[in-house]
């Protein structure tokens, strides 16, 4: 596969939404809903349609517990797990529902497992 600019693109939006909504959601103290709210109120404001909707569906990866993800390092490894899996499946979820949470919940569990695995 070749990389594209659009493929660094959405590394780049996957990194924002996981690292500032795990910033904003543990250091920062606002919580879960707040952060992933914020991320995805300002990416919907400030990107184009299909760059939001990856920089909100990354942020949920930052919504996740500080047992799960505990530092600001881990969630940069998220970031890149969930940019990753994003660009593999792009063309294969097209169209079904429920495609953000998923692509989350699996780029979460991937990490945690990577992290428990070099422990």
């Amino acid at each position: 596969m070749k990389i594209t600019k659009k493929h660094i693109y959405i590394l780049l939006c996957a990194f924002a939404g996981v690292t500032i909504t795990w910033y904003i959601n543990h250091k920062m103290g606002y919580g879960a809903i707040i952060a992933n709210g914020l991320v995805g109120v300002v990416a919907a404001v400030f990107l184009p349609n299909d760059l939001a909707g990856i920089t909100y569906t990354s942020s949920f990866v930052g919504m996740s517990s500080i047992d799960i993800i505990p530092t600001l390092q881990t969630a940069s490894l998220a970031s890149f797990i969930v940019g990753i899996i994003l660009i593999s499946t792009a063309e294969i979820y097209a169209g079904i529902g429920g495609k953000g949470g998923t692509t989350a919940a699996l780029s979460t569990i991937i990490t945690k497992n990577l992290i428990d695995f070099f422990r």
